[in-house]
């Protein structure tokens, strides 16, 4: 498991905005750029600022996007953040699927700390699924 499988909302944005004293944009710099593409929706510096902290907050799909547009990172990487953060979702392959010729790729979303032995039906219907079988 890498860094980016386990980081949250938090550990995402503040690496990257609101240390005093280091060249990263300030709450205020990165509330400018936070803007939903879709609704046009521009969180607060405060807001931002919250969420970054680690508070609980009401979380939603416009915040979402606007906080992956101020940092122009990928839409899918802020949402598995977010989902670890506010829901305890963990998004990973608990099984340990090796790659198969077609490099397909397992994510399943879990309660943190399940791993693969607890999900016996999951893993059963990865399994067919990989050789082709009848998934219903």
């Amino acid at each position: 498991m890498t860094p980016r499988d386990t980081e949250t909302l938090a550990d995402l944005m503040s690496e990257r905005a609101g240390k005093r004293g280091s060249s990263l944009p300030t709450w205020e710099q990165v509330a400018q750029r936070a803007i939903d593409p879709i609704t046009g929706y521009q969180p607060s510096p405060n807001l931002l600022w919250k969420v970054a902290s680690g508070q609980d907050v009401k979380i939603n799909p416009a915040l979402v996007r606007a906080i992956a547009a101020a940092f122009a990172l990928p839409l899918d990487r802020v949402q598995l953040a977010a989902a670890r953060q506010f829901i305890g979702l963990q998004v990973d392959d608990p099984f340990d699927t090796p790659a198969g010729a077609d490099d397909a790729v397992v994510r399943v979303a879990h309660a943190r700390g399940r791993r693969g032995d607890d999900m016996p039906k999951t893993k059963e219907f990865i399994r067919r699924a990989a050789e082709g079988g009848d998934v219903d």
